[in-house]
Parts: C-alpha cells; structure tokens; sequence
C-alpha cells in the first residue's frame, strides 16, 4: 500500500524552486547558454555566450541581495521572453524601474 500524500507536499512537488521565494527578486535576465562539456558524474557545464552560439537560453532571477538564480531553460529566445513576459505580468515587482 502506498503511504499517502498530503496536498502541501503535492503542491510543492509541483512548484518550481524559485516560485516559493519570488519575492527575493527584483528583475529578470535572459542570456543566451552554451554547454560546454560534462564532468564524471554528468553534471554539465554551462557558459555564457554570444546570441548565434546559444544552444538555449535561460531566464535568470535576480536576486535584491546580488547575484543570480536559474529559473528555466528554452529552446529559443522567443520561448525565454514570452516566460519573462508572463512573469512580469503575474509578479509586476520583477518589471524594470522606468
């Protein structure tokens, strides 16, 4: 028999790592990713690279403390801007100061 699950822990199993501290941020990145190789256990190498070399783009948090946090990954830079888009729309505090 399979133990039960609670809906909390359903609903966090579900929810992306960044969602529950959002408020930690106050923009969005998009950079354009390269992979770079792997070590022994797998774990790839990512760098930052120019638009025509990127084998995806990443969306990035930042946080108001400094430094930055991975959200998602996309195939293309128009998939990565229309998540940064709907982001902004739903957390208004992550648009830039105009």
């Amino acid at each position: 028999m399979t133990k039960p699950i609670s809906p909390i822990q359903a609903a966090n199993a579900l929810t992306p790592h960044w969602m529950r501290s959002i408020h930690d941020f106050d923009a969005l990145e998009i950079h354009p990713c390269l992979a770079v190789g792997r070590d022994s256990d797998g774990t790839e190498y990512v760098e930052p690279c120019h638009p025509a070399q990127a084998d995806f783009w990443t969306v990035y948090g930042h946080f108001r403390s400094g430094g930055a946090d991975a959200f998602e990954d996309f195939a293309t830079q128009a998939e990565a801007r229309a998540f940064h888009d709907r982001l902004i729309a739903s957390y208004p505090h992550l648009a830039p100061a105009q």
